[in-house]
């Protein structure tokens, strides 16, 4: 979980000599832990480190940076897919501090995905569970890094907004291992490539081709389809057009989630970035309902994500309304492409990789 105070150091948006202090003490350990992630990567490959099979295929979705490229709605696009195949998918996730046995995660790639979900940090066995419900294909949510569960295709997201984790690795950067690691991938979707120019867009992809010479290119767009009000009532997603409003999330990527609701025609007069996961109690929601009052806000707007989290009944305040935007991966270059690939994966076209 990385917090938004980190994240203004590791951008260089925070100035100052503590700040580059800090950003100059944070190299060698960046650098011993790329090394590390590296020679994981190897012994992987070269079969040292065991990967095993599971009882049946995995499509497997990740990225290369902590949060924030859009891996939900993407598992959730890839679910439609292999439904309108004819397929049984199911979703594996490791699962992120479950409260009680209740996984927000877990309920909300539920809704989306309208596929079983099965929650369990050793994804070998939630294979295996996943096997015993019925599925006959199964989607793994941030999986790139876990090795030991073979898969049958690595589709991998890269943010338009921040591919590379400001270049560094942990703890400096926010790059799970090196880019280096993308010659494992089948194919690479560029996120949020809108908010990339012709040109840079362009030389974004000659570096993934790069990067990853077997794997296709893909442009994708995170696309408003509705926002659910604070009654709980599905409304047009340009209900929110022109509307002043207080935007929060706890995402690894707080920015391209503003950047969604300024195209979606809000007027947002305050923002609040929170560390990824976070939470809500009734005192951080006081707060959020002060601000959006001192600004002058019609109303709060946060994400699928983070509404799961909201204490019952957090959204139906008479005061400081708040509602969600509900968000579909898109893909603007491949789509075809990509179902042909997973498509080819099941049949088995692709080598599998551990």
């Amino acid at each position: 979980m990385v917090r938004p105070e980190t994240l203004d150091i590791l951008s260089k948006r925070r100035r100052g000599p503590m700040a580059l202090v800090t950003r100059t003490l944070l190299h060698a350990p960046a650098l011993a832990y790329a090394a590390a992630m590296r020679a994981r990567r190897r012994l992987y490959r070269w079969g040292v480190l065991p990967s095993r099979r599971a009882p049946l295929p995995v499509i497997c979705v990740g990225n290369l940076t902590t949060g924030g490229t859009g891996k939900t709605p993407m598992v959730a696009w890839v679910a439609a897919r292999l439904r309108e195949a004819g397929h049984r998918p199911a979703v594996l996730i490791r699962g992120y501090k479950p409260v009680a046995g209740r996984s927000d995660e877990a309920e909300l790639l539920a809704e989306l995905t309208g596929a079983p979900v099965v929650t369990n940090a050793d994804r070998l066995a939630g294979a295996a569970e996943a096997a015993r419900r019925g599925a006959d294909v199964a989607v793994m949510d941030d999986g790139f890094q876990h090795r030991r569960l073979r898969r049958d295709m690595d589709i991998v997201l890269i943010d338009a907004m921040n591919p590379f984790g400001y270049g560094h690795c942990l703890p400096r950067g926010l790059l799970r291992e090196p880019a280096s690691a993308l010659i494992d991938a089948d194919a690479v979707v560029i996120t949020r490539s809108n908010a990339l120019d012709a040109d840079a867009l362009g030389a974004l992809k000659t570096r993934l081709s790069r990067l990853a010479p077997a794997a296709t290119i893909h442009a994708a767009v995170h696309r408003p389809t509705a926002v659910i009000d604070g009654n709980g009532a599905e409304r047009p997603a340009h209900a929110i057009e022109g509307k002043r409003v207080l935007a929060f999330c706890g995402l690894g990527n707080p920015d391209g989630f503003f950047d969604t609701v300024e195209r979606m025609g809000a007027t947002v007069v305050a923002r609040r970035r929170f560390a990824d996961h976070a939470a809500y109690p009734p005192r951080r929601l006081a707060a959020l309902r002060a601000a959006a009052d001192a600004a002058g806000a019609e109303l709060l707007v946060t994400t699928a994500k983070d509404a799961v989290k909201l204490p019952h009944g957090a959204t139906d305040a008479e005061a400081a309304p708040i509602w969600r935007v509900v968000v579909e991966m898109h893909l603007v270059e491949g789509a075809r492409a990509l179902s042909e690939a997973i498509a080819g994966a099941l049949r088995g076209d692709s080598a599998q990789v551990p």
